[in-house]
């Protein structure tokens, strides 16, 4: 009996704890925000009636002397209810009555402490830490080109060169070798504009051609079972535990002959026969990822405070702009609406980095993913958008520049229709989240 439940709650704990962590993880960095914005208006002697860590009902709380500070059910958010903030006070410590500089620094604390908290996160990556490395096994990377793979095709010719520093990819700045992936990742054409630094001038390559395969929808073991399987092929049928019989009608035996037949396909449409609880079934016209053979190393070089720090700046640079970038893609179509994640979806996300980095001993995938969501979070809340605090910034940068302040009223009905414009963009998001979660189709 002790052992049957011993033997129930390992169970549940496996599955428990990467959510927990999850949690944790996300509610700092909401906290990370919060906080900056509180501490700028305790610093500017604002009044803070309240400062709540998550949504909803109250489930502990602690009056202070003038600050009442609670924990709220749902893991979702915060805020910082600040006396005057949206109507009007008599009180000398309302928000309203401060100077518009103070208030302009309080409303842009909180996404500039998101993106300072990208930056530490972005220093311990560069840094190694978590990444199970030690001492001279940890490199800084570099946009320069170390060498090229056996079968490489990017160094053909009018190609790349070893010694090459990437400048840009299809006219976008490269920042960090992380934008080499990125850039490379939005064009699956197998073909791409450079302009490389080489011998000491600027050279432009506008057609530097990379083989390009199927693949990146899964992956497999030596018995050809699969596993992290995308969303987009559970939808078409396949689940994690298939074991794969036959690709494009071709009867396969292993993981090298599953690999050589995937490679074959060259219209990213496949048919796959497979094995499930006994029974052969099959998919067909199973629409596969495109992915680009990178044949290319980058250059590495031994960590130094200057370049780590430097690094740590333009891989946040990166992000960054891979925020805006991939903002403008949802825009103009590239993605869909049930493309994109939730607090559901990003809780779900990272519990599952979490379990592979557990497993992997290597947190730096972690660390990558957390430098993700708070620099996302930060830039997004600047935008330009009512009811973030960007709105609210761009009202005031209104009233900084014609030295005359929008009528209070007019402010708060457009902020609060932008309020329930994303409360139902946010209910939509998580209704997508949850179909994925029950259905078990997943958030990648």
């Amino acid at each position: 009996m002790s052992f049957n439940f011993l033997a129930s709650f390992s169970q549940v704990w496996s599955k428990a704890w990467p959510i927990i962590v999850a949690i944790l993880f996300f509610g700092l960095i909401i906290f990370i925000h919060e906080f900056g914005h509180f501490i700028f208006a305790k610093l500017f002697k604002v009044k803070v009636n309240e400062f709540a860590l998550g949504m909803g009902p109250t489930i502990l709380k602690k009056q202070g002397k003038v600050t009442k500070y609670a924990l709220r059910l749902f893991p979702i958010g915060g805020f910082v209810s600040m006396e005057g903030e949206d109507e009007s006070s008599e009180d000398e410590g309302a928000f309203c009555n401060k100077k518009l500089w103070q208030k302009m620094i309080i409303t842009a604390a909180g996404a500039t402490f998101n993106i300072i908290l990208g930056i530490l996160i972005c220093v311990l990556i560069i840094a190694g830490v978590g990444s199970g490395k030690k001492g001279d096994d940890i490199l800084v990377g570099t946009n320069t080109i170390s060498q090229f793979y056996q079968g490489a095709v990017s160094n053909g010719e009018g190609g790349l060169m070893a010694g090459d520093k990437i400048l840009k990819i299809d006219s976008k700045r490269v920042y960090s070798d992380y934008d080499i992936s990125f850039l490379m990742q939005r064009n699956n054409t197998g073909v791409y504009s450079f302009v490389v630094e080489r011998e000491g001038k600027k050279v432009e390559l506008p057609e530097v051609h990379f083989a390009i395969r199927t693949g990146g929808n899964f992956s497999y073991d030596e018995n050809c079972v699969i596993s992290s399987v995308s969303s987009k092929l559970k939808k078409a049928g396949l689940k994690d535990g298939d074991k794969i019989t036959a690709v494009n009608g071709v009867k396969i035996a292993n993981n090298k002959e599953l690999m050589e037949e995937i490679g074959k396909d060259s219209d990213y449409m496949i048919d796959f026969t497979f094995l499930r609880s006994g029974n052969e079934q099959t998919v067909k016209d199973v629409k596969m990822a495109t992915v680009t053979v990178f044949d290319f190393s980058v250059l590495g070089v031994s960590r130094t405070f200057k370049n780590v720090l430097g690094g740590a700046f333009r891989y946040t640079a990166s992000m960054s702009r891979m925020v805006y970038l991939s903002l403008f893609d949802l825009i103009r179509g590239r993605y869909g609406i049930n493309e994109l994640a939730g607090p559901i979806g990003t809780v779900s996300v990272i519990a599952d980095v979490a379990e592979q980095s557990v497993q992997s001993a290597d947190w730096s995938s972690m660390l990558m993913i957390m430098a993700l969501i708070t620099i996302n979070i930060g830039l997004f809340n600047l935008l330009p958008i009512p009811a973030l605090d960007g709105g609210r910034l761009f009202f005031m940068f209104v009233e900084l520049i014609t030295r005359r302040k929008i009528p209070p009223k007019y402010e708060n009905w457009i902020h609060a229709a932008g309020l329930i414009l994303l409360l139902i963009f946010m209910a939509v998001i998580s209704a997508s989240d949850l179909w994925k979660w029950i259905s078990g189709v997943g958030f990648m």
